[in-house]
């Protein structure tokens, strides 16, 4: 059985958060009136302390590393070359030895801790942020699968036994450098004795019609950019289909980890089941 390994010291797993910064960003998601980057920043926020908590044991200690993060932001400057950050490796105070980050290590380094409204009257509660919304130039969905790419090889080769990664990438325009499909094959060829790479997608999209979370097939998807994220979308392992069910989200054989046209509570949805990796943490 593969995509069973638990996570611990020696296999921890690792998530690559790939993030379409490119100017459409700015428009709003879905038919609301908040913009893709700043609903995408927002989310990715709160999946990272979501991760961080998913690696407390005692309230006495600090999170356990037993995730590594990486993300991976992509644009294009004026001049239309490719802009590949990674922001949470500057959070930290001295360059990082790993080319990931551990939930240890990011529950130290936020950017800032902003203080927001509770859900109470007069109640506010703080939320530790990590990235914040941008948005400028082209779409270098190929460059940035590249890096992800890298980062995927050299985890496989150091933890041969471990949980294979999980590439969640967001997006809504097509790749301005190149078919995607090409590195999106290279990436889900690569695998651990736990299984292949796992390559997730998120087609954001300002469109009012109703969102598609992991769909078994490309009928009645819009267009041929949605189709091909699709295509390159690897099928959900039994774990995540279990992790759907719970989440009340109708699954069917042979659904991939894929969603358009996702809204607020969609893209929540689809990020938690999406980095449920390792069956269960020690």
């Amino acid at each position: 059985m593969t995509y069973a390994q638990r996570l611990d010291r020696v296999n921890p797993g690792l998530i690559v958060l790939l993030v379409d910064q490119s100017e459409s960003m700015a428009e709003p998601l879905a038919g609301g009136y908040v913009s893709k980057a700043a609903v995408v920043a927002e989310h990715l926020n709160s999946l990272l302390y979501e991760l961080i908590l998913r690696c407390v044991k005692t309230p006495r200690e600090p999170p356990r590393p037993y995730i590594h993060v990486a993300l991976i932001t992509y644009c294009t400057a004026p001049n239309g070359d490719p802009l590949i950050g990674e922001p949470l490796r500057r959070l930290v105070p001295q360059p990082a030895a790993s080319e990931t980050l551990t939930t240890t290590e990011l529950a130290a380094s936020t950017l800032r801790v902003d203080r927001r409204p509770g859900h109470g009257a007069g109640t506010y509660v703080n939320t530790p942020v990590w990235i914040d919304m941008a948005a400028q130039g082209g779409t270098p969905m190929c460059a940035a699968m590249n890096r992800a790419g890298a980062l995927a090889a050299a985890w496989v080769a150091d933890h041969a036994n471990g949980f294979p990664p999980v590439i969640v990438n967001l997006s809504d325009g097509e790749a301005t450098d190149g078919d995607p499909q090409v590195w999106a094959d290279r990436l889900r060829s690569l695998k651990s004795t736990d299984g292949n790479v796992l390559l997730f997608n998120v087609n954001l999209s300002e469109s009012v019609r109703h969102p598609t979370l992991f769909p078994n097939t490309s009928a009645g998807l819009p267009n041929e950019f949605a189709v091909r994220l699709w295509e390159m979308s690897s099928v959900l392992p039994t774990a995540m289909v279990e992790a759907a069910t719970q989440h009340g989200v109708e699954i069917h054989a042979g659904a991939r980890g894929f969603a358009f046209n996702a809204d607020v509570r969609a893209l929540a949805t689809f990020l938690n089941i999406g980095t449920q990796i390792g069956r269960s943490l020690r």
